[in-house]
């Protein structure tokens, strides 16, 4: 597998979005989400990609997941594999890059019933911080808090 770590560039938008969008609808395929793909589209350009350190994981020049870590926050905002690359490692090799730029320690947030990603990010050392609801989708969260 010849994969790659790179960062992010304007002209991934699209591919990186739709990346999101379609990991997250196939993840959660009960959820109607209140947002439209391009209300997606824009709150990744105008909010993430300004705010987010963004690293891609490619293969063979296609975009397989990515990341967004705000560090001003340590918090790794967003982190998405397509659903087709699972387990493969990427999701791991994205994590190793989002402590190396926070090495003093990442929270993150995931929905509670997001089972595989919760399972994800224990067994990678991070540990329940507390319970809410996510601002944007309506749905009951959970914080998770790593620290080395």
């Amino acid at each position: 597998m010849n994969l790659t770590i790179n960062s992010y560039q304007p002209e991934d938008l699209e591919n990186t979005v739709q990346l999101w969008y379609c990991t997250w609808h196939q993840t959660f395929p009960y959820i109607q989400h209140p947002q439209s793909y391009l209300e997606w589209k824009s709150r990744f350009r105008d909010e993430l990609a300004i705010k987010g350190h963004i690293w891609l994981a490619k293969l063979e020049n296609r975009i397989v997941g990515f990341i967004v870590v705000i560090p001003e926050e340590q918090c790794l905002e967003q982190i998405f594999v397509d659903t087709a690359y699972q387990n493969q490692g990427i999701g791991s090799m994205l994590l190793d890059k989002a402590k190396a730029i926070c090495p003093q320690g990442l929270k993150l947030h995931t929905l509670q019933q997001n089972m595989q990603a919760r399972a994800f990010y224990e067994k990678h050392g991070f540990q329940v911080r507390r319970l809410s609801i996510n601002k944007i989708n309506g749905q009951p969260n959970i914080e998770y808090l790593w620290i080395p």
